[in-house]
């Protein structure tokens, strides 16, 4: 579910590869760029770092241990990024970092479980 970043590399729209299971727990982000938000992409967004499953669940989980907010694992992919090595890295100069969270779309009880096996 890179489609973002491969489509970014390339300079032009990409779908996702035949092979993806289209499987995360991060499920806002199983859909492709479309139409409309290929050209925001396109020509205002700087970079994308993709994060793993676990790095996922690790943020989720920590946003609602620190926070007291249950947010959905979608969200979790901003706070995951933000708190990456590839981040740190490429931007040691950041002050502030904006991160969305929302948690329209999680079954908690699910996600939970996930957490345990995982983590």
């Amino acid at each position: 579910m890179n489609d973002a970043k491969r489509s970014k590399e390339a300079g032009t729209l990409v779908g996702h590869e035949k092979d993806n299971p289209l499987k995360s727990v991060a499920d806002g982000l199983k859909t492709t760029l479309g139409p409309n938000t290929w050209p925001i992409v396109r020509d205002l967004v700087d970079d994308i770092i993709t994060v793993s499953e676990r790095d996922i669940l690790v943020a989720t989980k920590l946003i609602w241990e620190r926070l007291k907010i249950c947010i959905e694992p979608s969200a979790g992919v901003g706070v995951a990024v933000a708190m990456s090595e590839e981040f740190h890295q490429k931007y040691t100069d950041s002050k502030y970092v904006g991160i969305i969270l929302c948690g329209g779309n999680v079954d908690i009880i699910k996600l939970i479980d996930t957490i345990k096996e995982t983590l």
